[in-house]
């Protein structure tokens, strides 16, 4: 980081030493130029008026590159000794110019007219009020006689920093009548015509080198193109003044120079660069011929472009998850002294691995997490594949080949038949980890399919016989909206807050807490699987809960099954259990001829139809609601009106309540919710 303030070069005589000269520079282009104040690369040409330029260091890290071009070739006879001296400022102990490098080279006269007129920042003086707007045009008040002198003032005035005058823009000058001059300088390789487009409010007069090459005495307001000159300026430095004389009101100028054709763009100077200095910046020069030269790649960047911004916006509706990194070093890590969780034993080092009798993690260095998790599902680690195949097992057999299905460690129970579980974990590795497909190979066996006649002992135990399983709390709610026809199939997307009682967050949550209120869903985000209900880990969804579902609050290898009261509560009282039986019972009374409905109740809801006597007992149920029912038209619209979802309006109420509560009774009994 740093300053330049200037640059010189001086030749000296190999063969005569005494005969030496200074080197005058007359062009120069950098990289990089700081940008909030008077700091182009061109201020070091002029090492004597206190001008800099500004590496930007502390805003850029890398590299920077300049390059400068002498106004004449140079070198003696026999040899040469060039001498560069840096003239290096700043206010900063801590900064400084760094490594150099210097390279020194010719270009010929084609070269030279590809290079770009180096320009410096403008500056202005002013403003002059002689009294009339004519004595504003033929008084010569000095800032036009020529090259700028920073040190130098003019009736008072002196040339200052103008930050404010851009390109392209109209620019505001001072009121009143009056002369204002803007100048800058021109850094040319090479003699050449540049075309300028000016506007004025309201006069101009413009100079170069001290020299009036151009005026319109007129009143108007400033815009662009009311005066198009070309001027010819010399190689290597010439001043370049404006003079704006305003004859009332408002004043202002307009400045562009036109791109020539056949001049290199700024960035694209850097192909001229040798190699090691090209090759950094060869990215920036091809982009910005192509931004010139190129109208495909013009509309290929601008689709390019838009479709980054659609994609950005869309990225920002997406919830964001906290992720994990590794650390940039291992921490250390020691064995805990017995009986002292928080002192670790400084003697006994440990590094990450896994225990020996599992074999190794195979890599070089420290392994990271994702070594591990390659580990876990990779074929030297053989508890990953066995355990799913276990639980998957135990899923459909209500008991795992190995009994002990949260630990498969020395204290666990030895599998039954490991054989087996060795066959049905490799098989299930080797299918890519495909849950369907061990499914599919368990429910297809024959071990399954059979029956349990004639079995008894040990194999009636293990594997013949099925014990009684009571659904899990996911797959009775799921399985009811599913049965009711109110499930949304949708994959994927945020947590849902389906119905529960109002204010039990209140009751639980701190008061700063931003889950204290509970503000259920709307509309299809009542009826998502369970998988995807927003649980809050010291609230978790009551009816869930009681259905056995553990609270989150630690970790559940298997859930324990309970049989209570308030599960049957639930079952008959809960809002999203009332609407599913309303729902699956306007489903079989549309659906369903009259005779058959009370078997289809049946069938939808346990996957068999009712035996002769529980036939009956339907029968005489329903009938018995259906006269309580026409005898209480708001009870019944009261029921059938609870959840979001609308009841069907060709039904008559008292009907669809009696067939609700009877599809309720079906959907809470033993046959719907549990599988023997």
């Amino acid at each position: 980081n740093g300053i330049l303030s200037g640059i010189s070069v001086e030749v000296v005589s190999r063969l005569d030493p005494q005969r030496r000269r200074r080197v005058p520079l007359g062009w120069a282009w950098a990289d990089v130029e700081q940008d909030n104040s008077d700091y182009k690369v061109v201020n070091a040409l002029r090492p004597d008026d206190g001008r800099m330029w500004a590496l930007d260091g502390h805003r850029q890290p890398g590299d920077r590159v300049a390059m400068f071009l002498a106004e004449e070739p140079f070198g003696y006879d026999g040899g040469s000794t060039v001498v560069v001296t840096l003239n290096f400022h700043s206010p900063y102990p801590q900064h400084s110019l760094g490594h150099l490098r210097l390279h020194l080279g010719s270009v010929d006269q084609a070269g030279l007219d590809r290079l770009p007129v180096a320009r410096s920042n403008w500056y202005i003086a002013g403003p002059f009020t002689p009294g009339t707007a004519q004595q504003s045009y033929d008084t010569a008040f000095g800032p036009e006689e020529g090259p700028l002198d920073f040190r130098k003032a003019y009736r008072g005035q002196s040339w200052r920093y103008a930050p404010l005058v851009l390109e392209g823009q109209n620019v505001t000058l001072a009121e009143g009548i009056g002369a204002e001059y803007i100048a800058r300088e021109f850094f040319s390789p090479s003699p050449r015509t540049i075309e300028l487009s000016l506007g004025s409010d309201d006069g101009i007069q413009v100079y170069l080198d001290g020299v009036l090459v151009h005026e319109n005495r007129i009143d108007r307001g400033a815009a662009p193109d009311q005066d198009r000159i070309s001027l010819r300026i010399p190689a290597g430095r010439s001043t370049y003044v404006t003079k704006i004389v305003n004859t009332g009101g408002p004043a202002a100028m307009y400045y562009r120079q036109d791109a020539a054709d056949g001049v290199l763009a700024r960035d694209t100077v850097a192909w001229v660069l040798p190699e090691p200095a090209r090759a950094r910046l060869d990215e920036r020069a091809r982009i910005a011929w192509r931004t010139g030269h190129s109208p495909q790649w013009l509309e290929l960047n601008a689709a390019i472009e838009s479709t980054t911004a659609e994609m950005e916006a869309y990225e920002a509706t997406l919830p964001s998850t906290m992720v994990m990194q590794e650390r940039a070093g291992v921490r250390p890590t020691f064995v805990m002294m017995r009986g002292l969780y928080d002192t670790p034993d400084p003697a006994r080092p440990v590094r990450r691995a896994v225990p020996a009798v599992l074999g190794s993690l195979e890599v070089e260095g420290d392994p990271s997490r994702i070594d591990l998790a390659r580990w876990l599902v990779g074929e030297q680690n053989p508890l990953t594949a066995r355990v799913h195949a276990n639980r998957t097992w135990l899923m459909f057999f209500g008991r795992g080949l190995c009994e002990t299905v949260e630990d498969f460690g020395f204290q666990g129970a030895w599998p039954s038949h490991p054989a087996l579980l060795d066959w049905l974990a490799c098989r299930f590795r080797d299918d890519g980890w495909n849950v369907r497909a061990l499914v599919r190979t368990i429910v297809t066996s024959s071990t399954y399919r059979q029956g349990s006649d004639g079995v008894s002992g040990r194999d009636l135990e293990l594997y013949a016989g099925f014990p009684r399983q009571r659904l899990s709390a996911e797959q009775i709610r799921d399985q009811a909206l599913h049965v009711s026809g109110l499930l949304v199939e949708q994959y994927g997307g945020p947590s849902v807050k389906p119905y529960q009682p109002e204010g039990l967050w209140r009751e639980v949550a701190m008061p700063q807490s931003n889950t204290r209120i509970f503000e259920r869903d709307q509309g299809d985000a009542l009826w998502r699987r369970s998988l995807y209900t927003y649980w809050k880990r010291a609230a978790p969804p009551p009816s869930m809960l009681m259905l056995d579902a553990p609270t989150r609050e630690y970790c559940a290898t298997r859930r324990l099954t309970t049989n209570t009261p308030l599960q049957a509560l639930v079952l008959w009282n809960d809002v999203q259990f009332v609407e599913a039986a309303r729902a699956t019972a306007a489903r079989v009374i549309a659906e369903t001829p009259g005779p058959e409905r009370l078997g289809d109740l049946y069938r939808r809801c346990t996957g068999s139809l009712p035996s002769r006597a529980i036939a009956a007992t339907m029968e005489r149920t329903l009938e018995t609601f259906l006269e309580r029912y026409r005898d209480d038209t708001e009870a019944a619209r009261a029921l059938v009106s609870m959840g979001e979802s609308e009841p069907p309006a060709d039904v008559a109420v008292d009907e669809l309540a009696a067939w609700t509560m009877l599809a309720s009774a079906v959907m809470s009994s033993d046959a719907a919710i549990v599988k023997d």
